[in-house]
């Protein structure tokens, strides 16, 4: 389970419970009291830190918490943050910059005038291995034209 995905799915147990992301941690909070932080790299639950324990919450909305939780210590370390994202760069003209991307399942040309990635040009770490196994002449050119695509979404 992917951090962001634990937020989120926390914050979907019940109107009362919030949860959030910062430093290394997911935090959860109970009515405006932080209830429990857990480290990103946590493996059991004695590394989770129990804010303020005496207070108490609804037994369902316990179980549940600790049900995510559980999945989320679970899942192995290196699986839980997102995939870094990178872009091919192609080459640069008076258009702009171009990068390739998939469309219909063929590998296009797009031009980029306000260097906004787009979703047909993002691709994940394990897409371009994937690309480099299918094509492995190509393997060389992926990796000079590979850069790092800034997520909005991130």
């Amino acid at each position: 389970m992917k951090i962001k995905e634990a937020v989120s799915r926390i914050e979907n147990t019940s109107k009362s419970i919030f949860a959030w992301e910062r430093e290394g941690y997911i935090h959860i909070a109970f009515n405006t009291f932080t209830v429990l932080v857990v480290p990103f790299e946590a493996k059991t639950m004695f590394d989770c830190h129990f804010v303020n324990p005496n207070l108490e919450l609804p037994a369902d909305v316990k179980a549940q918490i600790s049900g995510i939780i559980g999945k989320f210590l679970r899942t192995p370390i290196k699986e839980r943050f997102p995939e870094k994202k990178y872009r091919l760069r192609w080459f640069d003209d008076e258009l702009g910059e171009t990068f390739l991307g998939f469309s219909n399942g063929l590998i296009k040309n797009y031009w980029s005038t306000f260097n906004a990635p787009t979703s047909n040009t993002i691709f994940t770490e394990s897409e371009l291995e994937q690309l480099k196994k299918d094509n492995p002449r190509l393997a060389p050119a992926i990796d000079a034209m590979k850069e790092p695509a800034e997520d909005k979404d991130e």
